[in-house]
């Protein structure tokens, strides 16, 4: 008997698997829950960045003027209540990541939001308390919106 190549054998396999129909039915099952856990997930993280802003715009301070000789006064430009309106959650193109601000300017462009929220001379912080109070219910939110679509099952 002849040595044989098996280069040459086109009938030689060493493993091979093909794709049936029930292999292309699972792939795209599994593909379909995979999308609808990511549709859901990020309509969860959009309730949570939402459920933000409503507590940090209720955390933030107005400002009121101040007093001179029983009299109040508001500085000259200041819209009060334009920094908690300023407040809001601006996602990525993905909808993946949102960027909560206060970007509310003086009347000479100067974003405030931050001397607000760290300045140790107003000490008025507003965003920081409302992402600690809240990061637990918005991670229970992603989580349980998840759930729900993996045993929905797509």
């Amino acid at each position: 008997m002849g040595r044989r190549n098996h280069y040459r054998d086109t009938s030689f396999t060493r493993s091979a698997s093909s794709a049936g129909a029930e292999a292309r039915k699972a792939e795209a099952a599994l593909r379909e829950i995979g999308e609808s856990v990511l549709a859901a997930a990020k309509d969860a993280l959009s309730k949570g960045a939402e459920m933000l802003v409503r507590d940090a715009k209720s955390r933030c301070p107005v400002y009121e003027g101040h007093k001179k000789s029983g009299k109040r006064y508001i500085a000259h430009g200041v819209v009060p209540g334009a920094l908690r309106e300023s407040i809001a959650a601006t996602p990525n193109k993905e909808r993946t990541i949102y960027r909560i601000s206060a970007d509310a300017k003086s009347p000479d462009n100067f974003l405030y939001g931050q001397i607000v929220e760290f300045s140790p001379r107003v000490n008025r912080p507003f965003l920081y308390p409302a992402l600690e109070a809240n990061r637990a219910a918005v991670e229970n939110c992603i989580a349980e919106a998840i759930r729900r679509a993996v045993d929905k099952g797509g």
